[in-house]
């Protein structure tokens, strides 16, 4: 069986050259190596062969990176697990996959699978010649039953080599890693990007607003993380100077935030677009200029087109669909892939993400994009984070509402006020029609606001 290209890359780094830290440890490329010889001689010893698909849920940490690497080494395929999940949420995941192991701290999660807390070491097993299927990643379900998106290691290279292009990371940078290693922006973005540049990673158990490590160059994050970290951005700029780059993704930045990091450590974070079924799609640069509100234009050999509101794409680093059960639809005749985001091409020829396709609320025949209304809104003073959805009506179909996390300034009735003179610079059919006051608004592991929840888990008022 022929060695993956990206395998090859991995190997080929210096042995001495470090390669992660954790928890005070650091690891060199070599020691990575024999870390995961030895693990795929334990899941050899428990009857992994290649080609068999293996679940990890753990969280962040050298338990799960060991996991990864045994798979690596031995051709199996990963399943990252969400490490909050419950039993009720992967039952589905588990039913599809069919892992012959999980590797899990949560076995009682579990009841049609084989479980172990973590992987051991035995005598070196795996000749890093795997096939080219290297993981399978299901999507979260936001709408739905969790569809099994598969990953080749050609994906990921094609992929992670066009964006060096654009970001620069080079194997003298140092990442900073605090995303879960069970979702695409931290597990091929951030760990396996690194690896392939041959960079080191500071990895850490969990996002903290804390002062970063001094010797990072790359921050990769989501609008969540900017926004807790904010106000140490602008108490103390001099402790985010060393960094050459900062990232977000997964959800929208909005050009306030952006902004505001902007204005405080002088840092333009750059924002870029991607999914689990196809890696990136667009970046901003890393040198020129990074247009808060857009996610850049396309990356090399990717084709990006709008077609009745919604971004479709095709390129390398598109999976060829969805497992166990193709769904119908999912690509064009043409073999584009059919994203469900709703988006538009600005004169520069930078992707804009305006929604879900399927988030738009169909008011009176108009269509209203909550994005939009959630951006005019969040700016009433009073307001920490802002959800909005449509419910339906009898006379309009549906109707736009809005669930307002206060952030404590004003009074309730002084907050209703303000969003109301926000939402006059709305046309009449975007205005919301009924508002909720929460603490929190329902979000999945990477902090993406779920729109699909609020109208289960708020009660909108009359």
């Amino acid at each position: 069986m022929a060695r993956p290209r990206f395998l090859s890359r991995f190997l080929a780094h210096p042995a001495e050259r470090p390669a992660l830290d954790w928890q005070g440890s650091t690891y060199t490329f070599g020691e990575l190596r024999a870390l995961g010889e030895g693990a795929a001689g334990w899941l050899a010893g428990r009857g992994v062969k290649a080609g068999d698909r293996v679940g990890i849920q753990l969280e962040n940490g050298i338990e799960l990176v060991a996991a990864h690497l045994g798979c690596m080494a031995l051709g199996a395929v990963r399943v990252p697990l969400n490490a909050h999940y419950r039993a009720l949420e992967l039952a589905p995941i588990i039913e599809d996959a069919t892992p012959a192991l999980v590797i899990t701290a949560t076995p009682e999660h579990f009841s049609v699978v084989r479980c172990e807390p973590a992987v051991g070491s035995e005598p070196a097993a795996g000749s890093w010649d795997g096939g080219e299927l290297t993981a399978l990643l299901f999507t979260s379900g936001t709408t739905g039953r969790p569809k099994g998106a598969p990953q080749t290691w050609q994906m990921w290279e094609s992929n992670l080599d066009a964006l060096q292009q654009r970001w620069a990371l080079s194997s003298d940078d140092v990442l900073w890693l605090t995303l879960p290693l069970f979702h695409t922006h931290g597990l091929v973005l951030g760990l396996h990007g690194a690896w392939l540049r041959g960079a080191r990673v500071l990895l850490s158990p969990r996002f903290d607003p804390v002062e970063p490590p001094d010797n990072a160059t790359h921050f990769y994050g989501v609008p969540t993380y900017y926004r807790r970290w904010l106000p140490l951005m602008q108490a103390h700029p001099e402790w985010f100077t060393h960094f050459r780059l900062m990232v977000s993704g997964s959800d929208g930045l909005g050009a306030e935030l952006s902004d505001a990091v902007f204005e405080a450590t002088g840092q333009r974070i750059l924002e870029r677009y991607g999914m689990t079924e196809t890696v990136m799609i667009c970046s901003n640069p890393f040198d020129g200029e990074r247009r808060a509100g857009t996610v850049g234009t396309p990356l090399r050999d990717t084709e990006v087109r709008i077609v009745e509101g919604e971004v479709q794409v095709r390129g390398p680093g598109v999976f060829a669909g969805y497992w166990p059960r193709p769904e119908p639809g999912a690509f064009t005749d043409d073999g584009f892939f059919r994203t469900g985001d709703a988006g538009a091409l600005d004169e520069a020829g930078s992707l804009m993400i305006v929604g879900r396709k399927k988030d738009l609320v169909i008011v009176g025949g108009v269509n209203v994009s909550p994005a939009e209304v959630e951006a005019v809104l969040g700016r009433a003073p009073g307001v920490a984070e802002i959800g909005c959805c449509g419910l339906p009506d009898s006379d309009l179909n549906e109707i736009v509402v809005a669930a307002v996390v206060p952030d404590g300034t004003v009074e309730l009735i002084a907050l209703r006020r303000n969003l109301e003179a926000a939402a006059a610079a709305l046309s009449g059919l975007k205005r919301p029609r009924r508002y909720a006051f929460v603490s929190a608004l329902p979000r999945n592991a990477l902090g993406k606001l779920q729109r699909g929840r609020l109208p289960k888990e708020v009660s909108f008022d009359a």
